[in-house]
């Protein structure tokens, strides 16, 4: 069985990996919150996010998620993973999605969309993604950024 523990091990690991040598560090995590909370007020909340921020959700497809996903894993400037063989990257990848579908019983996936609209505020990372997981049981928040 699939834990949320072993999930953010999951993504610990990746970020740790591809942390580069600069001023900046990755972070990768997910967190559970209640179907009674809306999404955009569990994150500003979660990241004490300015009321002024504006947050919307779009819903993507599963290979939408899944590139992204290969791109936080795999693709980011100077990763230390970068070098390994594209079909097991995929495979890794594919194995963290299907442990992520079968914890959160997935619904639907969203994306935060025009979280620093019109300006650079870099409260939520220099580079991110931000994903609402729509579960059976629970939404879960699982994101991506790069702080500086």
């Amino acid at each position: 069985m699939v834990t949320l523990d072993f999930l953010k091990t999951i993504l610990f690991s990746h970020a740790s990996r591809n942390n580069p040598r600069a001023n900046y560090f990755y972070e990768f995590d997910i967190v559970v919150f209640d179907h009674s909370t809306d999404a955009s007020d569990f994150m500003r909340a979660y990241f004490a996010l300015k009321d002024n921020k504006e947050l919307t959700v779009r819903s993507i497809t599963e290979s939408e998620f899944r590139e992204i996903i290969y791109t936080w894993f795999f693709g980011r400037e100077r990763s230390k993973n970068s070098n390994r063989d594209p079909s097991e990257n995929l495979e890794e990848v594919n194995s963290f999605y299907h442990s992520l579908k079968e914890l959160t019983k997935e619904k639907k996936i969203f994306h935060f969309q025009n979280v620093n609209k019109g300006r650079y505020e870099y409260q939520l990372g220099i580079a991110f993604d931000y994903f609402y997981v729509e579960g059976e049981e629970n939404n879960f928040l699982i994101y991506f950024n790069a702080q500086g």
